[in-house]
């Protein structure tokens, strides 16, 4: 009996992969819903999403490649419970069997709600909402800009309420989208262009009611940081007083609706009047008293006799003078009589003190060349001396024993 070697079929390894692979993707050609725990997410620097999804028993590799990535709305956190639709596939590099993700619904909270939270927590986180950060309103700004759509019902109420309230404002309009994907650009640059103006004292930027998804522009991070980073200060009117938004908590102010915007942006010219007149009251009432004041000064001034007789203050001052050089010759002559006095008294001492006088009594004095000696110590062996007396003057010689000879 003979034996037929059947023939086998061989299959690299990359074949049996791509096999696989076409396996897993046609087991649903459009793509199937799967419903899982996001676990050990990861965001590659290419853009590319990489996580696990997993439930009790079972886990599974997933990505999600960049081109999808772009329209998630929130990022993905771990722990996450979602809904994932995209097709099993496998990786034939490693023949690594994982599930490929085009779009993912939280379970629960919706993708919106999670995208907003998480924008409002990081830029909360920031500092972008401190009420530091928030610019203080011009009091009586003369330039409202605003950024709407031109043909929204928003820009008509605004418009409306500034003409009513403040008529001498003007209003620099910058229409934009307020709704859809170019929407945030669009706000951006009206921003941008506002702010180079230079005119401008406060800007409204918003749009009237819509559903969450005509609203969601207004929760874009670029447009929220942009309306931080202004210079003019922005008030931020978004929808009707129930919704909020990002540009809501990151402008210097928000209103509950556009109308309410315009109201906040300039104050009534009513009261501006009102304030006016009062300023004014108080004024005139200040000058009228100034003026009573002066007035009962100048009157109390011209009543002094000075005024009435102008010579006389001129008279009285000048006897004061005449009286006061009268003083200081009396002062004079009496300080010159007491003088004279103690002159005198000592003028009479004197002849008593005379070289005479003293002489006359028995003293005498010697001299040496005309200067007068007081002291023996100032003579010497055979100096010649005078000696005075009260009747005439003798020559003398100094002998060896400091004895004297006279002539």
């Amino acid at each position: 009996m003979k034996t037929v070697s059947e023939e086998k079929t061989v299959y690299t390894v990359t074949q049996l992969n791509v096999f696989a692979r076409k396996l897993l993707e046609n087991i649903s050609p459009q793509g199937l819903w799967v419903k899982g725990e996001m676990r050990r997410i990861k965001t590659h620097t290419s853009g590319h999403l990489y996580l696990t999804l997993a439930d009790e028993k079972s886990s599974i590799d997933a990505v999600m490649w960049r081109s999808y990535r772009r329209s998630l709305a929130f990022e993905p956190e771990d722990g996450m419970d979602v809904e994932a639709f995209g097709k099993p596939t496998l990786y034939e590099k490693t023949g690594r069997y994982q599930f490929s993700i085009r779009k993912i619904i939280p379970v629960g909270e919706g993708a919106r709600a999670i995208a907003f939270r998480q924008l409002k927590e990081k830029l909360s986180e920031e500092g972008l909402f401190d009420e530091v950060h928030k610019r203080p309103l011009p009091r009586y700004p003369l330039t409202i800009g605003v950024i709407s759509s031109q043909t929204g019902a928003a820009l008509r109420d605004i418009v409306h309420v500034l003409k009513r309230r403040a008529p001498y404002v003007d209003i620099v309009l910058y229409p934009a989208t307020v709704q859809g994907d170019n929407a945030p650009s669009e706000l951006i640059d009206a921003l941008r262009k506002m702010n180079s103006f230079g005119l401008i004292d406060v800007i409204i930027i918003g749009r009237g009611g819509g559903s969450e998804e005509d609203l969601w522009c207004f929760n874009d991070e670029t447009l929220a940081r942009e309306i931080f980073a202004s210079e003019i200060p922005v008030i931020s009117a978004v929808g009707h007083e129930i919704d909020f938004s990002i540009s809501d908590f990151v402008a210097d102010k928000r209103a509950p609706t556009p109308s309410a915007a315009a109201e906040i942006a300039v104050s009534d010219i009513s009261e501006i009047e009102f304030n006016l007149q009062q300023k004014l009251n108080r004024v005139s009432g200040f000058i009228s008293n100034l003026h009573d004041n002066y007035y009962n000064r100048l009157e109390s001034i011209l009543s002094r006799p000075a005024w009435k007789e102008p010579l006389r203050l001129i008279y009285d001052e000048a006897q004061r003078v005449d009286e006061a050089l009268v003083d200081i010759q009396n002062s004079v002559e009496r300080i010159m009589e007491r003088k004279k006095y103690k002159l005198d008294i000592l003028s009479g001492k004197l002849p008593a003190y005379s070289i005479e006088k003293i002489l006359a009594k028995g003293f005498a004095l010697i001299r040496k060349k005309e200067i007068y000696i007081k002291s023996q110590s100032e003579l010497s062996h055979e100096e010649i001396i005078d000696i005075i007396f009260h009747d005439g003057i003798k020559t003398a010689v100094i002998n060896g024993n400091s004895e004297i000879s006279t002539d």
